[in-house]
């Protein structure tokens, strides 16, 4: 037992031999409800132990590095509880779907930064969505691009194969399939949305009001097909620095194209910094308890 996790013995001998792999990048793949955020979690502390540790928390829909719609960065070292360091970049959506390239291109970011502050471990735990051909797509091209050194699959029976077939005789990567984690709890769709919502809740807590002229702004991300206001108010966006990093989300108030600004609620002290405004597909409502707005 760790923390009240009951420990596989796969998962010793994972730890074990990942030791003696210096500078290896792990790809946590399985479906939601099979105990891949436990085992990422499990993989960092005991790694960090050795050196410097990442870990990539790329599934948006339950982050735990940063909120909501985001993928996160942490840096690891001494077994320690709290990380070195964290960095966020804006996904725009709590599920891959209708954002790959903004899920590709941000994991791809973090796993180089992560590179660059000498991680001698890198852990990714992949969003859970794993079924159907999109997804196998998606979770093949993220393989492609991030090309880790070992994938270890949590898997129930056959319904990794489509993704995992595709690497069967790569030359560079591994494959381990494990079953799921003897201690996953099943999460219903409700837990998952209060989850989402209390996790927003709590960001925004303080949140204040700001203005950014709209003039010389970089936008990317979903941007909506007009300005008219409605349609911009209560999309979740990210002030971003000159990397395209997260320096705060924020929740539009208004665009005003005739005062040529949009307002925003942020819960940053100033605004020094930001380069551009990504904008998301997900809607919130403060006054529903930041409950997500279909549309």
């Amino acid at each position: 037992m760790n923390n009240g996790i009951i420990i596989a013995p796969e998962w010793e001998d994972l730890v074990t031999g990942l030791k003696a792999r210096p500078e290896a990048v792990v790809y946590l793949l399985g479906d939601t409800d099979t105990g891949k955020s436990t085992l990422c979690r499990y993989l960092v502390q005991e790694l960090s132990r050795e050196a410097v540790t990442a870990y990539l928390d790329c599934d948006t829909g339950q982050s735990t590095i940063g909120p909501p719609a985001t993928a996160g960065l942490a840096l690891f070292e001494d077994g320690a509880p709290e990380p070195l360091c964290t960095a966020l970049r804006f996904v725009g959506s709590t599920t891959p779907s209708g954002h790959l390239i903004q899920e590709m291109s941000g994991a791809s970011r973090l796993l180089r930064l992560a590179r660059a502050n000498d991680a001698s471990f890198s852990i990714i735990d992949s969003p859970g969505w794993v079924m159907g051909l999109t997804a196998a797509e998606f979770h093949i091209r993220m393989i492609d691009l991030l090309l880790p050194d070992l994938i270890v699959a949590l898997c129930r029976d056959h319904e990794l194969e489509p993704i995992l077939a595709n690497f069967r005789d790569h030359p560079c990567i591994q494959t381990l399939r494990f079953p799921p984690s003897p201690s996953v709890q099943i999460r219903s769709r409700g837990w998952r949305t209060h989850y989402r919502r209390d996790r927003f809740r709590e960001y925004f807590a303080g949140a204040v009001s700001w203005e950014i002229d709209l003039e010389g702004m970089g936008f990317h991300g979903r941007i909506p097909e007009t300005f008219r206001d409605e349609e911009w108010r209560g999309l979740l966006i990210a002030l971003c620095d000159a990397e395209m990093m997260v320096i705060s989300l924020a929740i539009v108030e208004t665009l005003d194209i005739v005062r040529g600004v949009i307002r925003f609620r942020a819960p940053v002290p100033d605004l020094e910094g930001v380069s551009s405004i990504q904008v998301g597909s997900v809607h919130l409502d403060p006054d529903l308890g930041f409950g997500e707005v279909a549309g």
